[in-house]
Protein backbone atom coordinates (compact mmCIF):
# COMPACT_ATOMS: atom_id res chain seq x y z
CA UNK A 1 0.00 0.00 0.00
CA UNK A 2 1.52 3.31 -1.07
CA UNK A 3 1.33 6.49 0.94
CA UNK A 4 -1.49 7.98 -1.14
CA UNK A 5 -3.67 4.88 -0.78
CA UNK A 6 -2.94 4.73 2.94
CA UNK A 7 -4.11 8.32 3.35
CA UNK A 8 -7.42 7.56 1.66
CA UNK A 9 -7.89 4.47 3.83
CA UNK A 10 -7.29 6.55 6.95
CA UNK A 11 -9.76 9.21 5.76
CA UNK A 12 -12.31 6.51 5.00
CA UNK A 13 -11.96 4.98 8.46
CA UNK A 14 -12.39 8.39 10.07
CA UNK A 15 -15.49 9.05 7.97
CA UNK A 16 -17.23 5.79 8.91
CA UNK A 17 -18.61 6.98 12.27
CA UNK A 18 -20.09 10.31 11.08
CA UNK A 19 -21.53 8.72 7.94
CA UNK A 20 -23.18 5.95 9.95
CA UNK A 21 -24.54 8.57 12.35
CA UNK A 22 -25.83 10.65 9.43
CA UNK A 23 -27.57 7.64 7.89
CA UNK A 24 -29.16 6.74 11.23
CA UNK A 25 -30.35 10.32 11.80
CA UNK A 26 -32.00 10.40 8.37
CA UNK A 27 -33.60 6.99 8.89
CA UNK A 28 -34.84 7.69 12.43
CA UNK A 29 -35.86 11.26 11.63
CA UNK A 30 -37.94 9.96 8.72
CA UNK A 31 -39.83 7.63 11.04
CA UNK A 32 -37.80 4.49 10.49
CA UNK A 33 -37.41 3.90 14.22
CA UNK A 34 -41.21 4.01 14.52
CA UNK A 35 -41.69 1.50 11.71
CA UNK A 36 -43.07 4.06 9.26
CA UNK A 37 -40.15 5.36 7.18
CA UNK A 38 -41.13 8.25 4.90
CA UNK A 39 -38.99 11.15 3.73
CA UNK A 40 -42.09 13.34 3.96
CA UNK A 41 -42.01 12.80 7.72
CA UNK A 42 -38.44 14.05 7.85
CA UNK A 43 -39.37 17.08 5.77
CA UNK A 44 -42.28 17.87 8.06
CA UNK A 45 -40.06 17.69 11.12
CA UNK A 46 -37.43 19.91 9.54
CA UNK A 47 -40.03 22.54 8.65
CA UNK A 48 -40.98 23.10 12.29
CA UNK A 49 -39.70 26.46 13.58
CA UNK A 50 -38.43 25.34 17.01
CA UNK A 51 -35.22 23.55 15.88
CA UNK A 52 -34.37 26.41 13.51
CA UNK A 53 -34.74 28.96 16.31
CA UNK A 54 -32.51 26.83 18.52
CA UNK A 55 -29.99 26.46 15.69
CA UNK A 56 -29.92 30.22 15.09
CA UNK A 57 -29.37 30.93 18.79
CA UNK A 58 -26.65 28.28 19.09
CA UNK A 59 -24.90 29.49 15.93
CA UNK A 60 -24.80 33.11 17.09
CA UNK A 61 -23.53 32.09 20.54
CA UNK A 62 -20.84 29.86 19.00
CA UNK A 63 -19.75 32.59 16.55
CA UNK A 64 -19.45 35.24 19.28
CA UNK A 65 -17.62 32.89 21.67
CA UNK A 66 -15.22 31.77 18.94
CA UNK A 67 -14.56 35.36 17.84
CA UNK A 68 -13.76 36.41 21.43
CA UNK A 69 -11.47 33.44 21.94
CA UNK A 70 -9.72 34.05 18.60
CA UNK A 71 -9.04 37.72 19.37
CA UNK A 72 -7.80 36.79 22.83
CA UNK A 73 -5.51 34.07 21.46
CA UNK A 74 -3.94 36.35 18.85
CA UNK A 75 -3.47 39.11 21.42
CA UNK A 76 -1.78 36.72 23.85
CA UNK A 77 0.45 35.24 21.16
CA UNK A 78 1.67 38.71 20.12
CA UNK A 79 2.01 40.16 23.61
CA UNK A 80 3.95 37.25 25.09
CA UNK A 81 6.08 36.01 22.21
CA UNK A 82 9.39 36.64 23.96
CA UNK A 83 11.68 34.15 25.66
CA UNK A 84 11.57 35.66 29.15
CA UNK A 85 10.26 33.59 32.03
CA UNK A 86 7.27 35.92 32.36
CA UNK A 87 6.34 35.38 28.71
CA UNK A 88 6.62 31.60 29.05
CA UNK A 89 4.49 31.69 32.20
CA UNK A 90 1.84 33.81 30.47
CA UNK A 91 1.68 31.41 27.52
CA UNK A 92 1.31 28.47 29.88
CA UNK A 93 -1.49 30.21 31.81
CA UNK A 94 -3.29 31.00 28.55
CA UNK A 95 -3.51 27.29 27.72
CA UNK A 96 -4.84 26.43 31.20
CA UNK A 97 -8.50 26.06 30.08
CA UNK A 98 -7.55 23.36 27.54
CA UNK A 99 -7.51 20.30 29.88
CA UNK A 100 -10.26 21.50 32.23
CA UNK A 101 -13.51 19.49 31.82
CA UNK A 102 -16.54 21.51 30.67
CA UNK A 103 -18.45 20.60 33.84
CA UNK A 104 -15.72 22.24 35.91
CA UNK A 105 -15.83 25.34 33.69
CA UNK A 106 -19.60 25.50 34.25
CA UNK A 107 -19.18 25.27 38.02
CA UNK A 108 -16.54 28.02 37.95
CA UNK A 109 -18.85 30.21 35.83
CA UNK A 110 -21.61 29.84 38.43
CA UNK A 111 -19.21 30.79 41.23
CA UNK A 112 -17.99 33.87 39.34
CA UNK A 113 -20.91 35.10 37.22
CA UNK A 114 -24.07 34.28 39.19
CA UNK A 115 -25.98 36.99 41.05
CA UNK A 116 -24.45 35.75 44.30
CA UNK A 117 -21.04 35.05 42.77
CA UNK A 118 -17.64 36.64 42.99
CA UNK A 119 -18.28 39.30 40.34
CA UNK A 120 -21.52 40.44 42.01
CA UNK A 121 -19.84 40.62 45.40
CA UNK A 122 -16.93 42.63 44.03
CA UNK A 123 -19.37 45.04 42.36
CA UNK A 124 -21.26 45.46 45.64
CA UNK A 125 -18.00 46.03 47.54
CA UNK A 126 -16.94 48.67 45.00
CA UNK A 127 -20.27 50.45 45.45
CA UNK A 128 -21.47 49.92 41.88
CA UNK A 129 -24.55 48.08 43.18
CA UNK A 130 -26.16 48.05 46.63
CA UNK A 131 -26.33 44.28 47.11
CA UNK A 132 -25.06 41.35 45.02
CA UNK A 133 -28.62 40.44 44.01
CA UNK A 134 -28.81 43.66 41.95
CA UNK A 135 -26.19 42.27 39.59
CA UNK A 136 -27.74 41.77 36.13
CA UNK A 137 -28.41 38.10 35.45
CA UNK A 138 -25.76 36.58 33.18
CA UNK A 139 -26.59 32.87 33.42
CA UNK A 140 -29.64 30.98 32.10
CA UNK A 141 -30.89 34.08 30.28
CA UNK A 142 -31.94 34.52 26.61
CA UNK A 143 -28.97 36.75 25.72
CA UNK A 144 -26.61 34.03 26.96
CA UNK A 145 -23.82 36.38 28.04
CA UNK A 146 -22.50 34.14 30.81
CA UNK A 147 -22.58 31.05 28.61
CA UNK A 148 -20.76 32.86 25.79
CA UNK A 149 -18.05 34.06 28.17
CA UNK A 150 -17.60 30.55 29.58
CA UNK A 151 -17.41 29.04 26.08
CA UNK A 152 -14.91 31.70 24.98
CA UNK A 153 -12.70 31.01 28.00
CA UNK A 154 -12.82 27.29 27.32
CA UNK A 155 -11.88 27.81 23.66
CA UNK A 156 -9.12 30.26 24.56
CA UNK A 157 -6.82 27.49 25.79
CA UNK A 158 -6.92 25.58 22.50
CA UNK A 159 -6.66 28.63 20.25
CA UNK A 160 -3.90 30.21 22.36
CA UNK A 161 -1.85 27.04 22.01
CA UNK A 162 -2.25 27.19 18.23
CA UNK A 163 -1.54 30.92 17.99
CA UNK A 164 1.58 30.74 20.17
CA UNK A 165 2.84 27.80 18.13
CA UNK A 166 2.33 29.73 14.89
CA UNK A 167 4.11 32.81 16.26
CA UNK A 168 7.04 30.68 17.43
CA UNK A 169 7.49 29.43 13.87
CA UNK A 170 7.40 32.83 12.17
CA UNK A 171 10.56 34.33 10.74
CA UNK A 172 11.51 37.28 13.00
CA UNK A 173 12.85 39.06 9.94
CA UNK A 174 9.31 39.56 8.62
CA UNK A 175 8.46 42.26 11.12
CA UNK A 176 11.94 43.76 10.89
CA UNK A 177 11.61 44.03 7.11
CA UNK A 178 8.23 45.76 7.43
CA UNK A 179 9.74 48.22 9.90
CA UNK A 180 12.64 48.86 7.52
CA UNK A 181 10.15 49.71 4.78
CA UNK A 182 8.64 52.40 6.99
CA UNK A 183 5.83 50.61 8.81
CA UNK A 184 5.31 51.40 12.47
CA UNK A 185 5.43 48.59 15.03
CA UNK A 186 1.63 48.61 15.28
CA UNK A 187 1.17 48.56 11.49
CA UNK A 188 3.69 45.74 11.11
CA UNK A 189 1.80 43.64 13.62
CA UNK A 190 -1.58 44.42 12.05
CA UNK A 191 -0.57 44.03 8.39
CA UNK A 192 2.07 41.27 8.63
CA UNK A 193 1.87 39.21 11.81
CA UNK A 194 -1.87 39.08 12.45
CA UNK A 195 -2.77 37.80 8.92
CA UNK A 196 -0.12 35.10 9.17
CA UNK A 197 -1.34 34.01 12.60
CA UNK A 198 -4.91 33.98 11.32
CA UNK A 199 -4.00 31.74 8.40
CA UNK A 200 -2.21 29.39 10.77
CA UNK A 201 -5.02 29.06 13.29
CA UNK A 202 -7.97 29.24 10.87
CA UNK A 203 -8.51 25.44 10.76
CA UNK A 204 -8.46 25.39 14.56
CA UNK A 205 -10.98 28.23 14.69
CA UNK A 206 -13.37 26.26 12.49
CA UNK A 207 -12.87 23.15 14.64
CA UNK A 208 -13.51 25.16 17.82
CA UNK A 209 -16.69 26.64 16.35
CA UNK A 210 -18.01 23.20 15.39
CA UNK A 211 -17.12 21.83 18.82
CA UNK A 212 -18.91 24.65 20.64
CA UNK A 213 -21.94 24.42 18.37
CA UNK A 214 -22.45 20.79 19.31
CA UNK A 215 -21.36 20.94 22.96
CA UNK A 216 -23.87 19.99 25.62
CA UNK A 217 -22.56 20.43 29.18
CA UNK A 218 -22.05 24.19 29.28
CA UNK A 219 -25.25 25.09 27.39
CA UNK A 220 -27.26 22.68 29.56
CA UNK A 221 -26.02 24.22 32.81
CA UNK A 222 -25.57 27.88 31.82
CA UNK A 223 -27.79 28.41 28.78
CA UNK A 224 -31.38 29.64 28.54
CA UNK A 225 -34.44 27.44 28.70
CA UNK A 226 -36.07 29.41 25.88
CA UNK A 227 -34.83 29.30 23.25
CA UNK A 228 -32.95 26.14 24.11
CA UNK A 229 -29.50 25.62 22.62
CA UNK A 230 -29.93 23.05 19.89
CA UNK A 231 -27.69 20.37 21.43
CA UNK A 232 -29.70 20.58 24.67
CA UNK A 233 -33.01 20.41 22.80
CA UNK A 234 -31.81 17.36 20.85
CA UNK A 235 -30.81 15.40 23.95
CA UNK A 236 -33.98 16.28 25.84
CA UNK A 237 -36.14 15.08 22.97
CA UNK A 238 -34.02 11.97 22.53
CA UNK A 239 -34.82 11.07 26.15
CA UNK A 240 -38.52 11.89 25.86
CA UNK A 241 -41.01 9.13 26.66
CA UNK A 242 -42.92 10.12 23.52
CA UNK A 243 -41.39 8.17 20.63
CA UNK A 244 -42.44 10.86 18.16
CA UNK A 245 -40.32 13.39 20.05
CA UNK A 246 -37.33 11.11 19.63
CA UNK A 247 -37.78 11.32 15.88
CA UNK A 248 -37.77 15.11 16.21
CA UNK A 249 -34.43 14.82 17.98
CA UNK A 250 -32.84 12.87 15.14
CA UNK A 251 -34.20 15.32 12.58
CA UNK A 252 -32.76 18.25 14.55
CA UNK A 253 -29.41 16.45 14.66
CA UNK A 254 -29.23 16.90 10.90
CA UNK A 255 -29.27 20.67 11.40
CA UNK A 256 -26.20 20.46 13.65
CA UNK A 257 -24.49 18.26 11.07
CA UNK A 258 -25.34 20.70 8.27
CA UNK A 259 -24.03 23.67 10.27
CA UNK A 260 -20.73 21.88 10.94
CA UNK A 261 -20.40 20.93 7.25
CA UNK A 262 -21.10 24.56 6.30
CA UNK A 263 -18.27 25.71 8.57
CA UNK A 264 -15.87 23.21 6.98
CA UNK A 265 -17.04 24.27 3.53
CA UNK A 266 -16.38 27.91 4.38
CA UNK A 267 -12.86 26.95 5.46
CA UNK A 268 -12.18 25.10 2.22
CA UNK A 269 -13.62 27.95 0.11
CA UNK A 270 -11.54 30.53 1.96
CA UNK A 271 -8.39 28.44 1.62
CA UNK A 272 -8.93 28.02 -2.11
CA UNK A 273 -9.13 31.81 -2.53
CA UNK A 274 -6.06 32.55 -0.40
Amino acid sequence: MNRHTGSWVAIGLLAVAPLVGLAWAIWAGAGGADGAFALATLGERLRRPAPWISLAWSTIAALVATALATMGAITIALAFRGTRAADRAARALATLPLPIPPIVVAAAAVLVLSQSGLLARLAATAGWISVPAEMPALLNVPHGTGLILALAWKELGFLSLLACTVVAGLDPELEATARTLGASARTARRRVLVPMIWRGIFPGVVAAFAFVLGSYELPALLGPTHPQPLAVAVLERARDADLAARGDAWAATLLLFAAAIAAVGWHEWSRSRA
